[in-house]
């Protein structure tokens, strides 16, 4: 197979990004409504975060931009963190903003979505991040960036590639959409019990035999046989996942302190995170201090139940945080003082029984899901460096 080895400057019909655009608040830049701003704090999980978003008008817009974005572009951060990437799947009219590059492939040189999974692993992945320059606040300029060397094989096997990347992905989105489907479904069981029986509206502390904070680990990142600790980025959109856990030193703590199978956890230090609910069902694990474990009495709560009561309430959750900005603190105590409704427990324990079997299936999807991104993140730099052929992992998509 013929490949050709091409600085990713020369394999580029173009580079958008917002230099010199430092946007002002809402009555400067920011308008109410217009075009939406994408900037690098967007871009999460290999997509466009589209649910918060500032606006430019369109006068504006006309400014910031030289042409529109368009269906197959690539969104690449510049720092703050380096190296999140999205595909633009749909032509847009976004404005880019800060920190962020939009990348247009040549036509007839380099694939869009080929380049999109080569900055997502590989070698080409290892040389951005490699290129990353600074001491407070890591970032890759564009010239750095642009002198990125890419090993293209044809088109049409970029192409092929990607697809078979790409059919990975859109396995791992459709369970990951059906989960949320469920827990959405468990959800509104909740509502309607609630709504169709007395119910009880009591205090955390009363419903839990402990609220606490996790360890302070003494990490072990070197160690692959030392255990995992999760930590505030392993909590998200009622998740918990052990992707961005670290590992640290083994050591013994209270059982209040261990994460074990149906414990609730919230994220409880900081900003943007401060608040998420999720809930563990893998055995035992660690915690760091900057989260609470969240043990339900099950003597006196059904603790699904309790779980789907406190995904609905991560604004409440987030609003009950003490601090300055940047420092906001959710202690233990006032955690316990968050008032939750409830089902009669007649009812309730009818409905723990529906929701479990619900978490078992969504554990089952996760399971699943985790299966199908480890065999993409094995397969992405093989495919990428030829090492393994589009024909050769076939059979395993079929």
């Amino acid at each position: 197979m013929s490949r050709s080895l091409v600085p990713l400057g020369d394999a580029l019909a173009a580079v958008f990004d917002n230099r010199g655009k430092t946007p002002r608040k809402l009555g400067g830049d920011w308008s109410a409504s217009g075009h939406r701003v994408v900037s690098a704090l967007n871009i999460k999980g290999h997509r466009v975060d589209e649910n918060n978003h500032h606006y430019i008008s369109d006068d504006l817009y006309q400014k910031w931009m030289k042409e529109p974005l368009r269906a197959g572009d690539v969104l690449l951060t510049s720092e703050a963190p380096t190296g999140e990437v999205a595909f633009l799947d749909r032509d847009v009219d976004w404005a880019l903003g800060q920190r962020l590059f939009a990348l247009r492939a040549l036509p007839g040189l380099l694939d869009g979505r080929f380049l999109y999974y080569s900055l997502r692993g590989g070698n080409v992945r290892h040389q951005l991040m490699a290129r990353s320059t600074g001491t407070t606040v890591s970032g890759v300029r564009q010239s750095e960036l642009l002198k990125v060397m890419l090993d293209l094989p044809s088109v049409e096997e970029q192409v092929a590639i990607a697809a078979t990347l790409g059919a990975l992905d859109d396995k791992i989105e459709s369970t990951r959409r059906v989960r949320d489907l469920l827990r959405s479904l468990g959800s509104a069981r909740l509502v309607a019990a609630i709504a169709a029986s007395p119910s009880n509206s009591l205090p955390l502390r009363e419903l839990t035999t402990s609220i606490t904070r996790g360890v302070a680990p003494k990490y072990a990142d070197d160690d692959p046989g030392a255990p995992l600790v999760l930590n505030q980025k392993c909590v998200r959109d009622g998740w918990v996942t052990t992707s961005q856990a670290r590992r640290m030193f083994d050591r013994d703590v209270a059982p209040q302190k261990m994460v074990t199978d149906g414990d609730i956890l919230v994220n409880s230090t900081g900003t943007g995170t401060l608040g998420r609910v999720g809930r563990w069902h893998a055995g035992s694990i660690y915690a760091d201090g900057h989260v609470s474990i969240v043990k339900v009495d099950t003597k006196v709560a059904d603790p699904t139940v309790v779980a789907y009561a406190l995904f609905r309430r991560e604004a409440d959750i987030e609003a009950l945080a003490t601090g300055s900005t940047g420092q906001t603190e959710l202690s233990p105590g006032r955690l316990s003082a968050l008032t939750i409704e409830l089902p009669d427990r007649e009812v309730s324990a009818e409905l723990e029984s529906t929701l479990l079997a619900l978490e078992a299936r969504i554990h089952g999807l996760r399971v699943e899901e985790g299966l199908l991104s480890s065999l993409r993140d094995a397969l992405l730099p093989e495919l990428l460096s030829g090492r393994i052929g589009v024909s050769e992992v076939a059979t395993v998509l079929a």
